[in-house]
């Protein structure tokens, strides 16, 4: 694991208590690990506690707000101001006890018997609307919340982003264009596109072909300065899993920047974070289909090679094309469980808040200013990259519930609620619970050690509950999941009469 000492060992894991009063400076810390759509696998500074509120607290429906990204073309699209995070004052975290402050019999039975102690799954059940909750277990341990981690991630970028915001990529000229013939260099400059492929990349050189432009006398230049996320190996080993791709500021299909051809001599050069993962990456990395798209179905030419560097002084913005908005893009993220994507979300919010180049530490840094802007101070959450596939993100049960009640009663529910998966309908919860079907919207997570559960459910009485589940546990195994299902179903039949026969 990539590790920066910083004056005192700073383990790239960030305690975001209160980020926003401890001002994140840039390229203090710098993190990342591997993340992509996975059959999810495996699996510390601290901040003071915040003081404790033990009351109920009413919550109530936030005018929906819409954040504007403006689509200028003639200059650099990405010059975007933070988002003004003011702090909410105090912590509106309810921190009491539940109507039930145990597992039900029926769950504490069922993990027994499969050799797994109780006290190792936290749960925590609260109605939408505030209250007191149904039921707190174990809820303040942190905990190892795998791919429920992105229901932080996705939260976060709704409020610092906005649902609407749109990620621009540049297509640049760096020479004059003499008749079809450019003097110069072709640049791509990314800013984090958690979608750019194929499509979006024929669009930027069609608008560079559109300047009459056939012949480059010059390099294929990638600009990928936006984030600095450092290579971080596979916590699996596994690096050339498709889960495990790294992000980047311009991601092409997917998977990091492995670009490759062949010289006049037939040789493979290559320039690649890490090894290839498959034979068909050579024609999937953006350096290959450059030459397949512009000299394959554009007739075009280029006499120079690849180079990797930051945009040259002086280059001629051609065009910008921009990915489809974020409201859009988290669906794949939540629903899919796409680490990569939610890495660039996490970058992205990082280098809006704190200025580019984005990294994990600013993101972290935008994830406790938005969280504080909530009136959510959350002493155990500890972000490594943000989409659950580490050994070292941690949160407790009772935030992780505690955040989702915020959201429901925020101006960006319906965008979240949107990008879960559907309970035995879609998603990482397609094959479970079919019983009650389309009743709630879940995240989970699976890691070597844990199993996640975290979303809404619509109970059988007609109320919407939060419910988290986050257990952790070396001898945990998949039947672990029939547990938390059972759980599931004990608040969906009637938990307010469950409670009180529990009591």
């Amino acid at each position: 694991m990539r590790i920066l000492h910083l004056g005192t060992l700073l383990v790239l894991s960030i305690s975001m208590a209160a980020c926003s009063s401890q001002n994140v400076q840039p390229d203090t810390a710098l993190a990342s690990t591997n993340t992509h759509s996975q059959p999810e696998l495996f699996g510390e500074a601290e901040s003071p506690a915040p003081a404790r509120n033990t009351q109920p607290q009413a919550y109530r429906q936030e005018p929906r707000q819409v954040a504007q990204v403006s689509r200028v073309a003639s200059a650099p699209a990405a010059r975007i101001q933070p988002a003004r995070l003011s702090s909410a004052g105090g912590d509106k975290t309810y921190r009491g006890s539940g109507k039930l402050n145990r597992l039900p019999d029926n769950i504490a039975s069922s993990l027994r018997l499969r050799g797994l102690p109780e006290q190792n799954l936290g749960a925590y059940v609260r109605p939408v609307s505030g209250g007191q909750p149904l039921l707190v277990a174990y809820a303040d341990t942190p905990r190892n919340p795998a791919s429920t981690m992105k229901l932080v991630t996705t939260y976060t970028a709704l409020g610092v982003l906005g649902p609407n915001y749109r990620w621009p990529t540049e297509i640049y000229t760096a020479g004059n264009q003499m008749g079809d013939t450019l003097q110069g260099d072709v640049i791509i400059k990314g800013y984090g596109n958690p979608n750019f492929g194929e499509q979006d990349f024929r669009q930027l050189l069609q608008a560079l072909r559109a300047r009459g432009i056939r012949n480059i006398n010059g390099n294929f230049v990638v600009d990928k300065s936006y984030f600095n996320a450092p290579y971080q190996a596979a916590i699996d080993g596994n690096a050339n899993a498709d889960y495990n791709a790294q992000p980047e500021a311009l991601l092409y299909n997917e998977r990091g920047s492995c670009y490759e051809m062949r010289n006049k001599a037939g040789q493979v050069q290559r320039m690649c974070p890490i090894k290839p993962r498959n034979g068909s990456d050579l024609n999937a990395n953006l350096f290959a289909d450059f030459w397949r798209i512009w000299v394959g179905e554009m007739s075009g030419s280029m006499n120079g090679g690849l180079q990797v560097q930051s945009l040259p002084g002086g280059a001629q913005l051609v065009n910008t094309q921009y990915s489809a908005p974020l409201r859009d893009i988290i669906v794949e993220i939540n629903k899919e469980s796409n680490n990569v994507k939610a890495r660039q979300l996490l970058l992205s919010a990082g280098a809006k808040q704190f200025g580019a180049p984005g990294t994990t530490q600013k993101g972290a840094g935008a994830v406790g200013q938005w969280l504080e802007s909530r009136g959510l101070r959350f002493s155990n959450l500890k972000i490594e990259n943000g989409s659950g596939l580490s050994r070292i993100e941690r949160i407790s049960t009772r935030e992780m519930g505690e955040m989702l009640v915020d959201a429901y009663n925020s101006p960006y529910r319906d965008d979240l609620m949107r990008s879960m998966a559907v309970l035995g309908t879609d998603g990482t919860v397609k094959n479970r619970l079919k019983n009650l079907a389309g009743r709630g919207k879940f995240k989970t997570g699976t890691l070597r050690n844990v199993r996640a559960l975290a979303g809404y459910l619509t109970a059988a009485n007609g109320q919407t509950y939060v419910v988290a589940l986050l257990h952790n546990d070396a001898n945990i195994r998949a039947t672990a999941k029939e547990a938390h299902d059972d759980l599931v179903e004990w608040v969906y039949y009637g938990a307010q009469n469950n409670v009180a026969s529990a009591q």
